[in-house]
């Protein structure tokens, strides 16, 4: 082995790890920019509540001042329902309740919004499928709160006409209470997914290497689920991760709708009582949630497509 050959062996660390810097630095940069605009927000609507001016260069200073306030002099608790807790820990348990929550409807919109697509694609009626892109897209644009009550009426209609008992209308729990305020956030991922699936697949059909699959005698069932589906994969995986900002700007009317006691229900309490530290440690943590569940998703894509 040379010495000019060294250089090569060392080249694919270095770049992983310029890599990993990049991505961490892109992603602090993403959080100090989230907390700075949170900041900026807050001013503005304490100046607006007190009938003040908005002045928004001054409080865009301002907002600086308070965001290096933040991060070196941050409080180590937070006077939170008659008791002084600690910031970490009540900050990680009010998150802890919206992650399972938001994970349980991705899930949900996952499984679900696949089923109804390939029901959609390989469907020989264009009525049939017609009808599930319609229902797809009128789940898009129907708003959380107007689902919510559609889902309390439903629910109190089955208990009056069957006298059986219903799904819990509020509450926090790991339980019945936790599948109304779930299908209420998966709605609109459910409806994308499902969008993305039927036109996913209805395309990657008239491929050739599908036609060759068809040609070897292999049945639809394997040519779907282990060639056609696995290619559109990715593209759906896309799809629930951008639908994941949609489901974190709903949260708070859904927790709130609900008495789900998670990050959303806390942060208008929050903002009720003027806490702008604990409001941005909030907004903070959503966002690195975001960031993480985009980068898993980011992760499995080489290993779904090896071209990648």
């Amino acid at each position: 082995m040379t010495n000019s050959q060294f250089p090569k062996l060392g080249r694919v660390p270095i770049t992983e790890l310029k890599l990993i810097a990049r991505r961490i630095a892109n992603a602090a940069l993403t959080l100090l920019v989230i907390a700075y605009l949170t900041s900026f927000g807050l001013i503005l609507a304490e100046r607006g509540r007190e009938h003040l001016p908005a002045n928004p260069f001054d409080a865009a200073l301002q907002a600086f001042m308070r965001i290096w306030q933040f991060v070196t002099d941050h409080p180590q608790t937070y006077y939170w329902h008659k008791a002084e807790l600690s910031a970490f820990h009540l900050v990680f348990e009010t998150l802890s309740n919206s992650v399972g929550l938001l994970f349980t409807s991705l899930c949900m919109a996952f499984i679900f919004g696949i089923l109804l697509g390939i029901v959609a694609a390989v469907s020989k009626s264009k009525i049939f499928s017609a009808l599930i892109v319609m229902l797809s897209t009128l789940g898009i644009s129907t708003p959380s709160f107007l689902l919510g009550m559609l889902l309390w009426w439903v629910n109190i209609q089955v208990h009056r006409t069957f006298d059986i008992a219903v799904l819990p209308s509020a509450g926090f729990g790991w339980d019945s209470h936790l599948i109304m305020p779930a299908l209420v956030l998966a709605m609109r991922p459910l409806a994308q997914i499902a969008q993305v699936t039927y036109v996913s697949l209805t395309t990657i059909v008239q491929q050739d290497y599908i036609r060759t699959a068809y040609s070897k005698g292999l049945r639809s069932r394997v040519i779907y689920y282990r060639h056609a589906l696995s290619n559109a994969l990715i593209p759906i995986l896309t799809t629930l991760g951008a639908s994941l900002r949609f489901s974190l700007a709903s949260l708070p009317v859904v927790e709130l709708f609900f008495g789900w006691t998670g990050v959303g229900l806390t942060l208008l309490q929050a903002i009720d009582k003027g806490m702008s530290f604990f409001i941005i440690d909030l907004i903070l943590s959503l966002g690195v949630f975001f960031l993480l569940v985009n980068l898993v998703i980011e992760i499995s894509f080489p290993l779904l497509d090896a071209r990648l």
